[in-house]
């Protein structure tokens, strides 16, 4: 893949939509539970702004890593860092984060389609369709994903919003009280949780080789990632606002039960819930999607082997994957995991690399 040609360049705002569909997969479903469980109160919106503000933080950090360094890709990045052969096992190390990612997300589609939709369907049949149709896209290459994800997410953005209107009149304030009613130790505790929910970020170190302006990767990291961080705060009040935080901590999917609980006379459609469930599947693909590109695009790099070969091989892994977990905790727990990676990823490891790299080039020049 040529990075000069101009089919795999993408602007400003696509690569902002790439990075808010990857974010927006299973966190929005499930954070509104989760924050609570650890929380064990109506605090979790200010975790949400809190760990918010120190993100937007660290990407401003890794877009003048970026700029400072002129990166075009992490992986080639990670090598004159850390030499060819260490480069290359962490680079491997990327992917198979990488797979891991797209594992966790056909699985979680596949559970969430079998509690709400296909109660009889096994669901290895759920995901191998779920992963053919996804690998057809992954073909196509970055161009062809980034002109259909912002359709996708403007479908995505209005949907959830009138929903979310819809349910105001179930909305208490006083459910979102008392502010700090435990302390401050519960909302520390929970900080953690909304690693996995901001999942995708991350592909902001990537994405430089395909962005038609790298000067203007910070805006497109920013918008990508506060249109998600929005909805995310949004959505927790709303949820939790509307069922309580007692009630929230005993549903699998709270934000799909919220809409499934009311209704509106003299509307003739009833099951608010079933377009959540369809732009929710739509995100689980496009989340799916860029991180199978992604892990491609690193076998690619370290083996030379093309992208569409690395695709096919790499379906048959995450299929595997997905149906390791027994059941929807364990499918939890592997997603615990992969937050604290996550963190490694985005945090820890562009600045590691950062001063390796300074200290080499220092020394070269000298």
């Amino acid at each position: 893949m040529d990075p000069k040609n101009q089919h795999d360049r993408i602007s400003t705002y696509e690569a902002a939509s790439i990075i808010t569909s990857t974010m927006l997969g299973a966190g929005l479903l499930t954070l509104p539970r989760a924050l609570t469980q650890k929380t064990l109160s109506p605090d979790g919106w200010i975790v949400l702004i809190f760990e918010g503000l120190v993100f937007f933080l660290i990407i401003y950090i890794n877009a003048k890593i970026v700029k400072k360094h002129n990166v075009l890709s992490f992986f080639d990045y990670t090598r004159e860092g850390c030499g060819f052969i260490i480069g290359n096992i962490l680079n491997l190390l990327i992917v198979l984060y990488f797979m891991g990612v797209a594992s966790f997300e056909a699985r979680a589609m596949a559970e969430m389609a079998k509690f709400f939709l296909l109660q009889f369907t096994p669901m290895s049949v759920t995901i191998f369709a779920f992963i053919v149709c996804a690998i057809y896209l992954v073909v196509g290459g970055i161009s062809d994903m980034s002109k259909i994800f912002p359709f996708f997410l403007s479908v995505t953005i209005v949907i959830l919003l009138i929903v979310c209107g819809l349910s105001l009149n179930m909305f208490q304030l006083n459910h979102l009280r008392p502010v700090l009613g435990l302390g401050l130790e519960p909302v520390s505790r929970a900080l953690t949780v909304v690693s996995i929910s901001f999942l995708g970020v991350e592909l902001m170190m990537f994405l430089p080789k395909y962005v038609k302006n790298k000067e203007k990767l910070f805006k497109a990291s920013a918008i990508g990632f506060g249109i998600p961080l929005f909805l995310y705060i949004l959505t927790f009040a709303v949820v939790v606002g509307a069922l309580t935080a007692t009630e929230v901590m005993t549903l699998t999917w709270p934000t799909i039960s919220l809409f499934q609980s009311f209704e509106i006379r003299g509307i003739f459609i009833e099951r608010f819930e079933s377009f959540l469930l369809v732009i929710w599947t739509i995100q689980f693909f496009t989340t799916f999607v860029v991180y199978t590109y992604f892990a491609a695009s690193g076998l690619e790099n370290v083996f030379g082997w093309p992208v569409k070969k690395n695709v096919l091989f790499i379906g048959v892994i995450i299929y595997l994957a997905s149906l390791v977990p027994q059941d929807a905790n364990q499918v939890v727990a592997f997603s615990d995991y992969l937050g604290y990676i996550f963190i490694v990823v985005f945090c820890a490891l562009p600045l590691m690399i950062f001063l390796l790299v300074s200290i080499k080039r220092r020394f070269t020049s000298s």
